[in-house]
């Protein structure tokens, strides 16, 4: 039975450190919320993500989105096929599909990437990061991705920036679509979805089914008399549904409610367990008051539920359930061209496990305020906010960021913000191997970037450092404590040429990471990676290449290295109907062996085909 290293029952031991997209327009955000637009501006990416939600465009922090038609163009199977290599992420892999699977952004450390479905937190609250392996990538519409400190408006473990996933959404009309295909390993997938609308309501129901065979996902390099040698084919199975309704009022007024729910199966490589089921839900309702003036309330409440069953050739190990509980409310007030948004929100976490913690719940508090305006040829945003936690007492953050377009093709971007990170429940409450007097972890960054856009091009670059203190690392006990420093100086850099049938995206990244205490590079960092995406339209005929790479990392014992390396996917789509598309890829097509952590393996080389009507 198989699929990753030994998968401690309270992941901590695998919760260690582990593409330019189409770009939505700044006037289309605003002209959607209702606001005037802004200013004309070059700047290549906007998304309402790095507003915190608040109905206004600002186009001066690094960001991304990832469209639901890139998604298809890319034929992607998974989030590790979109968020691989791109500019300012690294993912980290433990073996293949359903394996775990967890980001960091400019050198954070994984636990500091906040990750939203639907504004919804998601992740564990026993290991403290979130996981992306088991989100259905036939259920995302889109996928905002903000680099930077984003505490001052999200508050906790925002402190390398936020991914928020959108799940599917309705449209004018009604639109059924649906894919099936397989391919090698043993490997099947199959997604249908029904999305409508109206006037004032939009729908989507959806529901995906993937599964794999496998590869042998862990191999021991260290010939230790205690590693896991399980040779076998560590498969996978995801079953996964999605739903959301909405209302829209012409006077401003809205109510969304959306779900998103998987159950996977997963084989893996361990000692103690080798398999596990984990059933993810993520349930929310947002909405909006009519705009009376210049104000406007809005709010939500979510649920996230993180059930993790683990065992042993069928035998039950033990079981790790969480659920986090969230409310927020914001007011926003129209002064001039700014928006200034005042606002409070609640978390509540709960932990119900075989293994019984010392404290299974606690709650935090937190106050927020943001004001954005354009000034002419310069815009900003500037946030602050207080968290009151019941566990480790207050924390306060903020964040100033700066547009200012020279002229209409370029703009000088910069910021400077402020982070912290949550302690885990494993942190805190773990019987014998937690500390409750932990600290959140905190960091400030400065930033300094330009944008440049030219009829089809566009290009960013963007220089960063970051310092980070009160870090939790583990003493020589086992027994985690705020010790440790670390900087991170880099930069990167993106460049998107649409045309004449061709759409061409690249990106690289570059890092030098320090642990300031002991003066080593940071662990499963590589100091160099990059994306290229190259697609030509040919007639009804669509063809693509992806190049992805990085430079070499080590792991914590720094002997243990991850070879550097660079693999490539070629793919091809036939519309031979209307909406109907027939597509082939082949990944890693020169069947590069190489692996993200040590020891364990990714997919060589493969194929997949699959037939696809609709969006």
């Amino acid at each position: 039975m198989s699929s990753l290293l030994p998968r401690h029952p309270h992941r901590v031991a695998l919760a260690c450190l582990a593409a330019l997209s189409l770009p939505v327009s700044a006037q289309a955000t605003a002209l959607q919320s209702g606001l005037a637009p802004m200013p004309p501006s070059t700047l290549p990416t906007i998304n309402i993500t790095a507003t915190h939600d608040a109905p206004v465009a600002f186009a001066g922090v690094p960001s991304t989105t990832i469209t639901r038609a890139q998604i298809d163009r890319l034929q992607a199977t998974s989030v590790l096929d979109l968020l691989s290599n791109t500019a300012g992420l690294n993912l980290v892999n433990l073996g293949g599909p359903g394996k775990l699977t967890n980001v960091s952004i400019w050198g954070a450390n994984p636990s500091q990437t906040l990750v939203l479905v639907d504004g919804v937190r998601i992740g564990s609250l026993t290991a403290g990061q979130a996981y992306l392996e088991n989100l259905p990538v036939a259920m995302i519409d889109h996928i905002d991705i903000i680099r930077g400190p984003r505490s001052g408006q999200y508050g906790a473990d925002a402190m390398g920036g936020v991914i928020q996933i959108f799940t599917r959404q309705g449209q004018q009309g009604l639109h059924p679509s649906f894919s099936i295909g397989g391919g090698s390993r043993d490997s099947l997938s199959s997604s249908a979805n029904l999305s409508g609308g109206s006037d004032h309501v939009d729908f989507s129901l959806g529901v995906s089914h993937q599964q794999t065979g496998g590869f042998n996902s862990y191999t021991d390099k260290t010939g230790s008399p205690y590693a896991t040698v399980e040779p076998d084919q560590d498969g996978y199975h995801n079953n996964s549904a999605q739903g959301r309704i909405g209302y829209h009022a012409d006077n401003g007024a809205r109510i969304d409610a959306h779900w998103l729910g998987s159950n996977a199966w997963t084989d893996f490589d361990g000692s103690f367990q080798n398999q596990s089921r984990d059933r993810q839900q993520v349930f929310g309702v947002d909405g909006a008051l009519m705009k009376l003036g210049p104000w406007q309330l809005r709010g939500g409440v979510g649920r996230s539920i993180d059930l993790l069953s683990s065992y042993e050739n069928g035998v039950f190990a033990s079981e790790f359930d969480s659920h986090r509980d969230t409310a927020n409310l914001a007011n926003d007030f129209s002064i001039g061209n700014g928006l200034l948004t005042l606002g409070a929100d609640q978390t509540r976490d709960h932990v119900d496990s075989s293994t019984q913690y010392t404290i299974a719940d606690r709650r935090n508090n937190g106050l927020f305020a943001q004001y954005v305006d354009h000034l002419g040829p310069v815009s900003l945003q500037a946030a602050l906010r207080h968290d009151r936690n019941s566990q480790f007492g207050s924390a306060n953050t903020g964040s100033l960021d700066l547009s200012w377009q020279l002229v209409p093709s370029w703009a000088l971007t910069a910021g400077y913000g402020t982070g912290f990170r949550a302690p885990s429940f494993n942190d805190l409450y773990y019987p014998g191997y937690s500390n409750p007097n932990l600290q959140p972890e905190r960091s400030h960054t400065a930033r300094l970037g330009t944008n440049w856009t030219m009829g089809p091009w566009t290009s960013s670059v963007t220089g960063f450092r970051t310092r980070s203190q009160d870090l939790i690392t583990l003493d020589a006990n086992y027994i985690p404590q705020n010790v440790s420093r670390a900087e991170v100086v880099g930069a990167e850099w993106q460049l998107g040429w649409h045309t004449s049938g061709w759409i061409v995206n690249a990106s690289s990244t570059w890092l030098s990471t320090q642990n300031l205490d002991t003066g080593t590079s940071l662990p499963r960092q590589p100091k160099w990676s990059g994306r290229l995406d190259l697609d030509k339209q040919i007639g009804l005929w669509d063809t693509g290449l992806t190049i992805r790479g990085q430079s070499h990392t080590h792991e914590v014992n720094a002997t243990q290295i991850n070879n550097g390396f660079a693999t490539a996917d070629l793919r091809l789509s036939y519309q031979f109907a209307p909406n109907w598309h027939a597509e082939a890829k082949v990944m890693n097509i020169t069947n590069r062996a190489y692996q993200t952590a040590y020891g364990y393996n990714q997919a060589g080389r493969g194929g997949f085909l699959t037939i696809r009507y609709g969006r």
